[in-house]
């Protein structure tokens, strides 16, 4: 019976073991995501826009930036003590928009806490190839109250 008990816990340590461990090519770690990160592109799947039964896809790439959103690429800095911003400047290299908060990994997923200038939690599922991010999330693009809009956005690593 002791062999059995002790046979049965060691097949279960290593089952733990390896659920927990996952590998080097799919495992994003914090420091991976340390720095400034610049945007490449977004692309929305905006559902029931104003609240009607259409949708539309909204696609910006890096080109057309600047000429679409009269912003500059967004600017995300992740820290080392958990903290995030996102520095948007307009076409005059002036700050106009700057949410911040908390960000951590959970699950291979990147969850950012947003505590300035309001309150809300994202959770995005994460890709990293080099030095450009891909992100993947459910939000409220079209400010409707529900989070139904799908948005994909490219990052690159600023070096």
């Amino acid at each position: 019976m002791i062999k059995i008990f002790i046979g049965l816990t060691i097949i279960l340590l290593a089952a733990c073991h390896h659920s927990d461990s996952p590998t080097k090519e799919n495992s994003i770690v914090a420091k991976d995501l340390i720095g400034e990160w610049n945007n490449l592109s977004i692309r929305i799947n905006i559902q029931s826009k104003n609240n009607s039964d259409t949708s539309e896809v909204f696609d910006v790439n890096r080109s057309e930036w600047e000429d679409r959103l009269r912003i500059k690429p967004i600017r995300t800095f992740f820290r080392t003590d958990s903290t995030w911003n996102s520095a948007h400047y307009n076409l005059n290299d002036s700050l106009v928009y700057n949410p911040s908060g908390k960000w951590w990994l959970h699950a291979e997923k990147l969850v950012m806490l947003q505590d300035f200038p309001s309150r809300d939690t994202t959770t995005y599922s994460l890709s990293l190839k080099n030095d450009t991010a891909s992100f993947e999330t459910m939000l409220d693009w079209d400010m409707d109250g529900k989070k139904d809009d799908l948005y994909f956005g490219k990052q690159v690593r600023k070096k």
